[in-house]
């Protein structure tokens, strides 16, 4: 801003100038002008007043040319006053020798009672030919001085649109300079947070630009090691908790087992009913334990890999065998269509992805609803959609929907909320398979599509014929 502040200030300056130089010409041509005019009447007043007195030697008259004198006096001083008149000054002193030389003519005419003789006429002629002279050139040097300022005007608003002209280009240049040179740091700054925002709590963070940026630069690396600190912590915790939790859940589990298998005695149907629900309850809560130990094995530990051989019919019969009773339970209605194939890759980590799209489809579908089950190998791909008849996933959630510990808005019948973690430990399964893991926003209900590629695997010989369930 300084370049735009100095050029308004020169300009201010010289419009200050140029109003200060008009007032003082008007003044100068107002004062001259009036002058002139003051002059030219006084002096035909003298004449007048002269010529009558010596007619009819009335005191009044001799008055009147007295006071005539004095105020053409007073006009010649303000004349010689004025810069403008400065050139006239030699006129102005001789019209006054010989106004003063005539006045005391007159009134030495007056003390001998003489009359108004032809000397004294020619003299009023000769003085009023010489004021109307400085009265002319007065209007003259009064009509240069207004060219002159005109000139001047000119000269300013001429120099006032260089210098502008100049300004502007260059606050442009120092404006996209600074912009530049702080819109770098920022933008580093958005990578930042936005890197802080992903997780990302190992790479140093460094901004350059000026202090106060470098300072707040420092400030978000010691935000990223604070919270890299407490991500770990948190991640300690929970793989310590879930360990610590699978213990005595697994005594839970083992005599929720033994009660309802009947081994401590036969149970009424009230008695059934809790042992099953406290079964179940177990199972869902040891489900959870599982989920968190996964997740912090893919926080801390580097994935390992299984590869073996399996029908691909056979993994996903195991994976619905594991929710057979809920389906039952449910009336739920599952169709599949899997090419009758055999795949080479980490079973284990196929069997978490396909295990929680499957739990989620069971949990979400309505009782009488249909869960599809599709899987076909393309040129490039292995392709298995899951596809269920529940509410879907509103387009708001589906954006944090692999986050974790992200819970939508679902609807569900649950009494029990899930961990957050299933989607999660789904993507980062699939891409421990080299492959991608998306949802499919199309029509009713949740639709995913698990996709690897077969550059990942290494395929049996695959046989024409087709299997499908009901």
């Amino acid at each position: 801003m300084l370049p735009l502040i100095a050029a308004f200030v020169n300009a201010n300056l010289q419009f200050n100038k140029l109003t200060q130089q008009s007032l003082f010409n008007m003044s100068q041509a107002v004062e001259t002008t009036r002058a002139s005019q003051i002059m030219l009447e006084e002096l035909a007043v003298m004449e007048r007043s002269a010529r009558q007195y010596f007619v009819l030697r009335d005191q009044v008259l001799l008055t009147n040319f007295n006071q005539a004198h004095e105020r053409l006096g007073a006009a010649l001083n303000t004349l010689l006053q004025q810069p403008i008149a400065l050139p006239q000054h030699a006129d102005l002193m001789s019209f006054t020798r010989q106004e003063n030389d005539l006045f005391q003519s007159i009134t030495q005419a007056q003390h001998h009672q003489a009359d108004f003789d032809d000397s004294m006429v020619l003299n009023f002629a000769n003085l009023s030919n010489l004021a109307n002279q400085i009265s002319n050139k007065n209007n003259v040097l009064i009509d240069q001085e207004a060219i002159t300022f005109k000139a001047r005007v000119s000269e300013v608003k001429k120099a006032l649109f260089w210098q502008m002209l100049t300004i502007f280009p260059l606050v442009v240049i120092i404006a996209a300079l600074i912009t530049w040179m702080i819109a770098r740091p920022i933008r580093r700054m958005d990578a930042a947070i936005h890197q802080l925002g992903q997780g990302d709590y190992e790479r140093v963070i460094r901004i350059d630009g000026p202090g106060d940026l470098r300072q707040l630069g420092s400030r978000l690396d010691w935000l990223r090691i604070a919270l890299k600190d407490l991500h770990q912590q948190k991640q300690r915790f929970l793989q310590q908790a879930s360990h610590e939790l699978k213990t005595p859940l697994t005594a839970i589990r083992e005599a929720s087992e033994l009660l309802h298998d009947g081994v401590a005695g036969n149970l009424n149907p009230q008695q059934s009913q809790i042992v099953t629900i406290l079964r179940d309850s177990s199972l869902r809560l040891q489900r959870m334990i599982e989920n968190l130990l996964k997740y912090t094995e893919i926080q801390f530990n580097t994935p390992k890999s299984n590869v073996s051989l399996q029908p691909l019919n056979v993994v996903m019969h195991k994976v619905l065998q594991a929710y057979a009773l809920s389906i039952a339970h449910k009336n739920i209605q599952v169709e599949q269509s899997i090419t009758d194939m055999q795949v080479q890759l980490d079973i284990e980590k196929l069997t978490t992805v396909l295990d929680n799209l499957i739990s989620n489809a069971v949990k979400y579908t309505p009782e009488h609803g249909k869960i599809s089950i599709h899987a076909a190998r393309t040129k490039q791909d292995l392709e298995i959609t899951i596809k269920d008849t529940g509410p879907g996933i509103p387009e708001a959630n589906q954006k944090d929907l692999f986050s974790p510990f992200y819970h939508g808005a679902q609807a569900n019948n649950s009494l029990v909320a899930g961990s957050g973690l299933g989607l999660f430990i789904a993507k980062e399964a699939a891409s421990a398979l080299q492959g991608e893991l998306r949802y499919i926003s199309a029509g009713a209900g949740a639709h995913f599509l698990l996709r690897i590629p077969l550059a990942a695997m290494q395929s049996a010989q695959e046989q024409p014929s087709e299997v499908t369930n009901q």
